[in-house]
């Protein structure tokens, strides 16, 4: 493409010519960049198909909480110290070291209500006062599941790796949600040393359990909506601050945009994107894995078996099955815990699930689809799309082929 544009330029140069010739040399790049998308597309099906890593995750495996511990070994983080070093900035950035602050100081920075910027610190919070971890994700936006269904800014926020909510202070929840943090609730530490506990008197890490005198629970993901303002829709800067924080990979970063524009091209011409998958057609499935304990080790089953089990809006007797979801198609994973009963984010009310669902461990949000964002929330799975693994084999947690 690029030899048909470079023969197919007049000669010479000039004021007249410019303009044909940026045009030539624009369509030729995004033509370029389509095809691109195309064969990451079709390289990406073929890895679901085969049961193996899809191509974005495993260009992003260095951001990973497993391999986040090694970070001071990754180029790109270097990197991006080292910009932040030359530019004199202090804000975080991934596979920093952190110590949460004592209860005190983030008292000191909380409102009346219990929050900094509309964003609440919870009970569930205080027992890692005094805790050093490291920075799993820098949060630029949060998506507002429960009203809007849009991408909506955040502003000075993190995710520490590991650090979930375990809903001891809301009804017990098994949502295990990533806990949002605020940098001013965080103090940097040297790079050089671990990531180690410090020592803290558990006494002063206790706060009040949030027992809802009306039904209704308080937590962040309720609140998310008050601790985030409106975006643009084609405001680019939020697909360049998860790149530039470091959440994504450079490969991963290009295989995700090149993607979305393939993706584009195709609505556009009513074609197929990626990733393909049908709907609606309400066949009953019996399961192949029930009673699931965690444990229990799993394949995901095919999209062309989950498929007949959604309805046309993509639903499964009211749990929702998300096209981010679609890559841990033909992969192991290891049953984390059962889900029962979660705080509904919208209205904050208790919700029993008629039908429990699964997690899986390492089966989490990739943000890919919602231009990177940073929740890294565990999916819910019902059992009727996941086939029990009897083979008695070895499985590395977080799946494999």
């Amino acid at each position: 493409m690029f030899v048909i544009a470079l023969f197919t330029t007049p000669p010479g140069f000039g004021i007249v010519r410019l303009p044909i010739v940026l045009v030539e040399w624009s369509v030729t790049l995004l033509t370029g960049c389509v095809a691109m998308g195309a064969l990451f597309a079709l390289y990406r099906d073929q890895l679901r198909t085969d049961g193996r890593m899809d191509l974005f995750d495993a260009l992003n495996e260095g951001r990973s909480e497993k391999t986040l511990a090694n970070a001071n070994r990754d180029l790109g983080i270097r990197l991006r110290r080292a910009c932040r070093r030359i530019l004199g900035g202090r804000w975080l950035l991934v596979g920093d070291i952190v110590e949460i602050r004592s209860l005190d100081e983030i008292r000191m920075t909380l409102d009346q209500s219990g929050c900094l910027d509309g964003l609440p610190f919870m009970p569930e919070m205080a027992k890692f006062c005094g805790r050093r971890a490291l920075v799993f994700r820098c949060a630029d936006k949060i998506y507002d599941y429960g009203r809007s269904k849009t991408l909506r800014r955040v502003k000075d926020a993190v995710l520490l790796v590991g650090l979930r909510c375990d809903g001891s202070a809301h009804g017990g929840c098994q949502a295990s949600c990533y806990l949002l943090w605020k940098t001013p609730w965080l103090r940097p530490v040297g790079n050089g040393q671990p990531a180690r506990e410090a020592v803290r008197d558990p006494a002063r890490a206790e706060w009040p359990e949030s027992i809802p005198s009306t039904g209704r629970y308080i937590c962040q993901y309720t609140q998310l909506v008050a601790a985030s303002i409106s975006m643009r829709k084609w405001d680019i800067r939020q697909d360049l601050r998860p790149a530039l924080a470091g959440n994504v990979t450079l490969g991963a970063f290009a295989v995700a945009i090149l993607t979305r524009l393939f993706n584009v091209v195709q609505a556009a011409r009513r074609g197929a994107g990626y990733p393909g998958w049908g709907v609606a057609t309400g066949h009953s499935v019996r399961s192949t894995a029930r009673d699931l304990a965690p444990g229990d080790t799993v394949r995901v089953l095919a999209m062309e078996d989950i498929a007949p089990t959604l309805n046309e809006k993509g639903r499964n007797r009211g749990l929702w099955f998300d096209r981010d979801m679609v890559r841990h198609c033909g992969r192991r994973y290891t049953v984390l815990r059962k889900v029962e009963r979660i705080i509904d984010d919208a209205t904050g009310q208790m919700q029993e699930m008629k039908t429990p669902c699964v997690v899986l461990d390492g089966a989490e949000a990739s943000g890919e689809f919602l231009r990177f964002c940073a929740q890294a929330e565990y999916p819910f799975w019902r059992e009727v799309w996941l086939s029990r693994e009897l083979d008695g084999g070895r499985v590395r947690t977080g799946g494999s082929g």
